[in-house]
């Protein structure tokens, strides 16, 4: 007998869910981040946003009952899913796996710990990257779209609201990170909208927010330079700039050297991390890689 999606249970509401936690007896677990997104208007957010760009396939981290990854196939998009949990494993290919066997793939890996790059290379074609990011382990997976992936084409995330007002901040304002430099480097950043935290289950104690990264090319600079003096002026953001790279892990230079460097390439070096403008921070770079 075949399955239809009409026969599973559709998780995307909060009505849906339960019936799903029922189903597999399984409680949130609040220290894996698992809240649980229950507005089918923000799935389709994040899923007419990856169909804009009709990839040949699309890498979802963290499915978890499949709200998503439902939204996902049903614009007829070709889903590989990374999923850490057996229980979701189990789940996706008891059910939507069934139902979309050529276009759902359900790996049962870390998503901080496979090679998304080698999945890529493995499979070919164009492809984007989507899924709801735990809190706890967002930086690092944001990071992955610089350091391990290199092909993609657009990745949208559900990120908690704060992060995300961090990576939305350009360059010299008080809010930009060493996160949200770096991603520049690859990625043009914007928001597409907010999601209320009555909108998960069980809700959690933050509102989140969805952004969406469209691949750029990269500047004409070496990404090792602008990553070293990037870390090296946030690790202490409150001090100038010149201190900031002084103290830096291998310096070869002190304060009044890079003070120098600094003035030579139109930087003013009394200026913190923060107040850097996307161009300055090229231009350090730049220097960096010279010197």
């Amino acid at each position: 007998m075949s399955v239809h999606t009409t026969d599973i249970i559709d998780p995307r509401t909060v009505q849906g869910l339960q019936r799903v936690l029922a189903t597999v007896m399984v409680r949130p677990e609040k220290r894996l981040g698992q809240n649980f997104l229950i507005a089918p208007e923000a799935f389709d957010l994040i899923a007419d946003a990856i169909l804009k760009t009709r990839p040949d396939w699309v890498l979802e981290i963290g499915p978890g009952p499949g709200g998503l990854t439902r939204a996902l196939l049903e614009r007829g998009l070709t889903v590989v899913a990374i999923e850490v949990d057996p229980t979701w494993v189990n789940w996706l290919s008891q059910t939507l796996c069934s139902v979309y066997p050529k276009t759902l793939t359900v790996l049962e890996q870390d998503a901080l710990s496979i090679s998304w790059q080698s999945l890529a290379d493995e499979r070919g074609g164009s492809w984007s990257i989507c899924g709801n990011l735990p809190y706890y382990i967002t930086s690092p997976l944001l990071a992955k779209l610089f350091e391990d992936a290199s092909s993609w084409q657009q990745a949208v995330f559900m990120v908690q609201k704060e992060v995300a007002v961090r990576l939305l901040a350009e360059p010299g304002q008080r809010e930009t990170s060493a996160l949200s430099v770096l991603l520049r480097y690859v990625a043009d950043i914007r928001g597409l909208g907010e999601v209320s935290r009555q909108q998960f289950y069980p809700p959690p104690e933050v509102d989140s927010f969805v952004i969406q990264l469209t691949r750029i090319p990269s500047p004409a600079i070496p990404f090792e330079s602008l990553q070293r003096v990037v870390r090296a002026a946030f690790l202490h953001r409150r001090k100038m700039i010149r201190q900031s790279l002084a103290k830096a892990p291998g310096s070869s230079w002190n304060s009044q050297q890079w003070a120098r460097i600094l003035t030579e390439g139109g930087i003013d070096p009394a200026k913190r991390a923060e107040a850097l403008s996307w161009s300055e921070w090229i231009q350090l770079a730049r220097l960096a890689a010279k010197k």
